[in-house]
């Protein structure tokens, strides 16, 4: 059993690859009546430390997405990553407010608070959950929304661990189309400058816009460019929900301030993957 870090290899008594919700009440009671610690895992990306006893319960098969147009509500289960809730929302003209990479589990990212490119914009992603479905850890399997457990909706909306095990989430979708966003990168001459100014321009940043940087050394691998091989850059991240032409005139400075190695910056448009649906089971099986 791996985590997405390599590095940390699971090793629990007992694996669960739940199906249902049923199967993580199962799991959370015979855990209970045995007196052995449990612990659930969709992607992985937030495993800290080997898991070396109890019981390992696995949410992948829990993976269908189901988009109500009307309501603007995605009801994703707990193994589905931001990936397919993106595809699935694109077909109404909606998108979820989440992080940068469709990799990562949309129920671990909303736990965690969930501050991604749009978060100036829009708020945190986890400011738009409606409502889960979660097992305690009495093996009851209820709902915690503003109405329903209010005390728990607040808590996994940024708690991370140890409040239960989330089965099936639900995230409001905003109306949104397009983003002018992406990256600009710097070469290592530059770093100072381009920070510099970036911190300089934080003091007062228009409020649609987020920003982020991040000072990366590369390896030197004959897969990437060879300006970029061994070398220690900076990547500057920006996302703006509206027009392509004030996107491009409210990131000009960053494109005045330094020369820029790589400009992956423009808009991005969410198009349809496939035929209109309201269920997107995914076809991944894996436990």
């Amino acid at each position: 059993m791996f985590a997405w870090n390599t590095a940390i290899t699971h090793s629990p008594d007992v694996v669960v690859g739940a199906a249902t919700a049923q199967d993580v009440v199962e799991s959370v009671r015979y855990a209970r009546s045995a007196g052995v610690p449990i612990c659930v895992q969709a992607t992985g990306h937030g495993a800290p430390r080997p898991i070396k006893a109890g019981v390992f319960v696995s949410t992948r098969r829990l993976d269908t997405v189901r988009i109500d147009p009307q309501t603007r509500v995605a009801t994703v289960g707990a193994g589905v990553k931001w990936g397919a809730v993106v595809a699935a929302a694109a077909e109404h003209g909606l998108a979820p407010i989440t992080g940068s990479s469709p990799g990562v589990g949309v129920v671990g990212f909303l736990a965690g608070g969930g501050l991604g490119p749009l978060a100036r914009s829009h708020g945190f992603s986890s400011d738009w959950v409606r409502g889960h479905q979660v097992v305690t850890g009495e093996g009851e399997l209820v709902t915690a929304s503003a109405g329903q457990n209010p005390d728990l909706f607040w808590a996994l909306r940024g708690g991370k661990t140890g409040l239960g095990i989330v089965t099936e989430v639900q995230v409001e979708l905003a109306e949104l189309v397009t983003v002018y966003g992406g990256n600009l990168t710097y070469a290592t001459a530059d770093i100072e400058t381009v920070l510099r100014d970036w911190v300089d321009y934080t003091a007062d940043a228009p409020d649609g816009v987020t920003t982020s940087v991040a000072i990366l050394r590369l390896p030197d691998l004959p897969q990437l460019p060879a300006p970029l091989r061994g070398q220690t850059l900076l990547t500057l991240r920006f996302a703006y929900p509206g027009s392509e032409a004030d996107g491009v005139a409210l990131a000009q400075r960053f494109r005045d301030v330094a020369p820029v190695l790589v400009d992956r910056l423009g808009q991005i448009r969410q198009a349809p993957s496939r035929p209109c649906t309201t269920t997107r089971p995914s076809r991944r099986r894996a436990g």
